[in-house]
Protein backbone atom coordinates (compact mmCIF):
# COMPACT_ATOMS: atom_id res chain seq x y z
CA UNK A 1 0.00 0.00 0.00
CA UNK A 2 2.09 2.69 -1.44
CA UNK A 3 1.33 6.42 -1.04
CA UNK A 4 3.18 8.99 -2.71
CA UNK A 5 3.16 12.80 -1.88
CA UNK A 6 4.69 15.13 -4.55
CA UNK A 7 5.69 18.63 -2.53
CA UNK A 8 5.45 20.65 -6.27
CA UNK A 9 6.95 23.83 -5.33
CA UNK A 10 10.92 24.43 -6.00
CA UNK A 11 10.89 26.09 -2.93
CA UNK A 12 11.39 23.28 -0.17
CA UNK A 13 9.64 23.64 3.46
CA UNK A 14 7.21 25.89 2.64
CA UNK A 15 3.04 26.28 2.05
CA UNK A 16 2.97 22.94 -0.05
CA UNK A 17 5.45 21.27 2.01
CA UNK A 18 3.19 21.83 4.88
CA UNK A 19 0.29 20.52 3.18
CA UNK A 20 2.26 17.71 2.41
CA UNK A 21 3.47 17.12 6.11
CA UNK A 22 -0.04 17.49 7.19
CA UNK A 23 -1.42 14.63 4.67
CA UNK A 24 1.20 12.20 5.72
CA UNK A 25 -0.25 13.00 9.39
CA UNK A 26 -3.99 11.72 8.57
CA UNK A 27 -2.62 8.76 6.74
CA UNK A 28 -0.51 7.35 9.81
CA UNK A 29 -3.50 8.35 11.69
CA UNK A 30 -5.05 5.39 9.91
CA UNK A 31 -2.15 2.97 10.74
CA UNK A 32 1.56 2.66 10.08
CA UNK A 33 1.31 -0.69 7.08
CA UNK A 34 1.64 2.28 4.63
CA UNK A 35 4.55 2.98 2.56
CA UNK A 36 5.03 6.65 2.20
CA UNK A 37 6.87 8.34 -0.57
CA UNK A 38 7.32 12.02 -0.04
CA UNK A 39 8.50 13.34 -3.17
CA UNK A 40 10.71 17.36 -3.37
CA UNK A 41 10.26 17.97 -7.25
CA UNK A 42 12.78 20.47 -6.55
CA UNK A 43 15.31 17.28 -6.51
CA UNK A 44 14.46 16.06 -9.63
CA UNK A 45 16.10 17.45 -12.69
CA UNK A 46 13.08 16.91 -15.75
CA UNK A 47 13.25 17.96 -19.21
CA UNK A 48 10.77 19.98 -20.55
CA UNK A 49 9.00 17.98 -23.44
CA UNK A 50 10.13 18.59 -26.84
CA UNK A 51 7.02 17.44 -29.08
CA UNK A 52 8.95 14.40 -30.54
CA UNK A 53 6.25 11.98 -29.97
CA UNK A 54 8.34 9.35 -30.13
CA UNK A 55 6.39 8.21 -26.67
CA UNK A 56 3.23 7.83 -29.26
CA UNK A 57 4.96 4.62 -30.94
CA UNK A 58 6.02 1.31 -29.42
CA UNK A 59 7.68 0.96 -27.04
CA UNK A 60 5.97 4.44 -26.00
CA UNK A 61 9.01 5.44 -24.11
CA UNK A 62 10.46 8.91 -23.93
CA UNK A 63 14.29 9.44 -25.19
CA UNK A 64 14.61 12.58 -22.65
CA UNK A 65 14.22 9.67 -20.10
CA UNK A 66 17.70 8.65 -20.70
CA UNK A 67 19.60 11.92 -20.20
CA UNK A 68 17.21 13.59 -16.34
CA UNK A 69 15.89 12.26 -13.61
CA UNK A 70 12.91 10.96 -15.00
CA UNK A 71 13.36 7.05 -14.46
CA UNK A 72 13.96 7.98 -10.45
CA UNK A 73 10.83 9.59 -10.15
CA UNK A 74 8.57 6.94 -11.83
CA UNK A 75 10.57 4.79 -8.96
CA UNK A 76 8.78 6.69 -6.54
CA UNK A 77 5.25 7.26 -8.12
CA UNK A 78 4.22 4.14 -10.67
CA UNK A 79 2.62 1.27 -8.56
CA UNK A 80 1.22 3.58 -5.57
CA UNK A 81 -2.03 3.19 -4.51
CA UNK A 82 -2.51 6.98 -4.26
CA UNK A 83 -0.86 10.12 -5.32
CA UNK A 84 -1.30 13.62 -3.54
CA UNK A 85 0.73 16.91 -5.49
CA UNK A 86 0.59 19.99 -3.71
CA UNK A 87 1.36 22.43 -5.95
CA UNK A 88 1.98 26.17 -5.75
CA UNK A 89 -0.08 29.07 -7.73
CA UNK A 90 2.13 30.84 -10.10
CA UNK A 91 0.46 33.39 -12.32
CA UNK A 92 -3.12 30.96 -12.57
CA UNK A 93 -1.45 27.76 -12.98
CA UNK A 94 0.76 25.00 -11.46
CA UNK A 95 4.69 25.60 -11.09
CA UNK A 96 6.60 25.11 -13.88
CA UNK A 97 7.93 21.66 -12.50
CA UNK A 98 5.18 20.66 -12.27
CA UNK A 99 3.73 21.32 -15.43
CA UNK A 100 6.91 19.71 -16.89
CA UNK A 101 5.99 16.56 -15.05
CA UNK A 102 2.51 16.78 -16.49
CA UNK A 103 3.87 16.66 -19.80
CA UNK A 104 6.24 14.25 -19.50
CA UNK A 105 3.99 12.01 -18.17
CA UNK A 106 2.58 11.35 -21.35
CA UNK A 107 4.30 7.93 -21.68
CA UNK A 108 2.53 6.62 -19.00
CA UNK A 109 -0.74 7.24 -20.45
CA UNK A 110 0.18 5.75 -23.91
CA UNK A 111 1.25 2.46 -21.47
CA UNK A 112 -1.97 1.79 -21.56
CA UNK A 113 -2.43 3.81 -18.09
CA UNK A 114 -0.23 3.06 -15.59
CA UNK A 115 -2.25 5.49 -13.07
CA UNK A 116 -5.29 3.89 -14.22
CA UNK A 117 -7.24 3.53 -10.69
CA UNK A 118 -4.56 5.36 -8.55
CA UNK A 119 -6.63 7.24 -5.57
CA UNK A 120 -5.73 11.19 -6.62
CA UNK A 121 -5.75 13.87 -4.10
CA UNK A 122 -4.73 18.11 -5.41
CA UNK A 123 -3.91 20.34 -2.98
CA UNK A 124 -1.98 24.01 -3.66
CA UNK A 125 -0.85 27.01 -2.20
CA UNK A 126 -1.28 30.54 -3.13
CA UNK A 127 -0.11 34.10 -2.23
CA UNK A 128 -3.95 35.21 -2.46
CA UNK A 129 -6.66 33.98 -0.12
CA UNK A 130 -8.98 33.20 -3.36
CA UNK A 131 -6.37 32.05 -5.94
CA UNK A 132 -5.23 28.62 -6.11
CA UNK A 133 -8.33 27.62 -8.15
CA UNK A 134 -6.17 27.57 -11.29
CA UNK A 135 -3.80 25.17 -10.35
CA UNK A 136 -6.86 22.56 -9.07
CA UNK A 137 -7.95 23.02 -12.25
CA UNK A 138 -4.93 21.97 -13.67
CA UNK A 139 -4.50 18.75 -11.37
CA UNK A 140 -7.86 17.73 -11.98
CA UNK A 141 -6.95 17.39 -15.80
CA UNK A 142 -3.95 15.64 -15.20
CA UNK A 143 -5.58 13.13 -12.86
CA UNK A 144 -8.79 12.65 -15.42
CA UNK A 145 -6.00 12.42 -18.83
CA UNK A 146 -4.40 9.89 -16.62
CA UNK A 147 -7.56 7.97 -15.42
CA UNK A 148 -7.32 8.28 -11.65
CA UNK A 149 -10.01 8.18 -9.34
CA UNK A 150 -10.18 11.82 -8.07
CA UNK A 151 -10.76 12.09 -4.44
CA UNK A 152 -11.91 14.99 -2.00
CA UNK A 153 -11.74 15.28 1.53
CA UNK A 154 -15.18 14.37 3.97
CA UNK A 155 -14.04 14.51 6.96
CA UNK A 156 -14.76 17.09 9.57
CA UNK A 157 -17.52 19.67 9.09
CA UNK A 158 -19.55 19.35 6.04
CA UNK A 159 -20.20 23.57 6.46
CA UNK A 160 -17.13 24.48 7.61
CA UNK A 161 -14.73 22.48 5.92
CA UNK A 162 -13.32 22.31 2.03
CA UNK A 163 -13.16 19.25 0.04
CA UNK A 164 -9.39 20.26 -1.15
CA UNK A 165 -6.65 21.67 1.07
CA UNK A 166 -5.57 25.70 -0.63
CA UNK A 167 -3.50 27.11 1.77
CA UNK A 168 -3.03 31.13 1.78
CA UNK A 169 -0.50 33.33 2.43
CA UNK A 170 -2.94 35.76 3.21
CA UNK A 171 -5.00 36.06 5.77
CA UNK A 172 -8.85 37.69 5.82
CA UNK A 173 -7.71 41.57 6.00
CA UNK A 174 -6.67 43.16 3.01
CA UNK A 175 -2.98 43.62 3.85
CA UNK A 176 -2.77 41.04 6.47
CA UNK A 177 -0.36 38.14 5.79
CA UNK A 178 0.80 34.95 7.55
CA UNK A 179 4.38 35.32 9.78
CA UNK A 180 6.85 34.18 10.07
CA UNK A 181 6.27 30.37 12.01
CA UNK A 182 2.85 30.87 11.68
CA UNK A 183 0.15 28.32 9.36
CA UNK A 184 -2.94 28.23 7.78
CA UNK A 185 -4.52 25.55 10.43
CA UNK A 186 -7.68 25.23 8.16
CA UNK A 187 -5.87 23.91 5.31
CA UNK A 188 -3.72 21.94 7.55
CA UNK A 189 -7.05 20.18 8.78
CA UNK A 190 -8.54 19.54 5.20
CA UNK A 191 -5.22 18.30 5.00
CA UNK A 192 -4.71 15.69 7.66
CA UNK A 193 -8.38 14.59 7.15
CA UNK A 194 -7.73 14.33 3.18
CA UNK A 195 -4.81 11.60 3.93
CA UNK A 196 -6.36 10.58 6.64
CA UNK A 197 -9.52 9.66 3.97
CA UNK A 198 -7.18 8.08 1.17
CA UNK A 199 -5.53 5.88 3.78
CA UNK A 200 -8.98 4.63 4.82
CA UNK A 201 -10.26 4.37 1.08
CA UNK A 202 -6.97 2.59 0.63
CA UNK A 203 -7.60 -0.06 2.97
CA UNK A 204 -11.49 -0.45 1.86
CA UNK A 205 -10.24 -1.31 -1.28
CA UNK A 206 -7.86 -3.84 -0.38
CA UNK A 207 -10.04 -5.83 1.88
Amino acid sequence: MKIALIVGSPRKNRSCNFLIDKAIEGIKSVGEEFEIKKVQIADYQISPCNGCDQCLRPPNDCPLAENDDTKKLEEQILGSSALFIAAPNYFGSVSSQIKVLIDRSRPWKMKNYLLKDVIFAPMASTGLRNGGGGVISDLINFALIQGMILVGNTGGSPVLEGNIPITSLQKFALKEFVGKGETDELAGKISFDLGKRVAELIKKMNK
